[in-house]
């Protein structure tokens, strides 16, 4: 897994090429280039993409919140031709290890209610369900084991 940068950009655009899965990771139908450069370039979050083949096999984000005091990953999403491989989990376990450089004594993510196989998924690693659909999302949070 490696810190994303803009040379990136173009082998992470395909991950975001499907509308259901663009919807699933992010609440959206349609990212654009300019939008995924607008990710990476922020001061609050952190990229990484994961690189199988030469080609992006997973991404994901941190989300820092220093006035809330919250870590949150966000935009998770394993391309389609690497999913049920363990991407998804090396992804996370990177992410962990990620999140270990924070101050944040737990982690916080959120989930569409219909993605039942991400809810589970996270299930799987220590994340437990906070709210039922909460204006449309079901937030899940883990300690941020150190």
């Amino acid at each position: 897994m490696k810190r994303v940068t803009k040379a990136d950009v173009t082998a992470i655009l395909p991950l975001f090429q499907s509308e259901a899965d663009n919807y699933l990771a992010t609440g959206k139908r349609r990212i654009e280039r300019e939008e995924i450069l607008a990710w990476i370039e922020a001061e609050e979050k952190a990229a990484f993409v994961l690189y199988e083949r030469g080609k992006a096999a997973a991404y994901g984000e941190i989300w820092l919140d220093e006035t809330e005091g919250t870590l949150e990953f966000a935009h998770l999403l394993v391309a389609v031709e690497f999913r049920s491989m363990g991407f998804g989990q090396m992804l996370l376990e990177g992410l962990f290890v990620e999140a270990k450089k924070y101050p944040y004594d737990e982690i916080f993510l959120r989930v569409l209610p219909e993605n039942q196989t991400a809810l589970d998924f996270f299930c799987q690693f220590g994340f437990a369900k906070l709210t039922s659909a909460f204006e449309g999302e079901i937030w899940m949070k883990r300690k941020n084991l150190k």
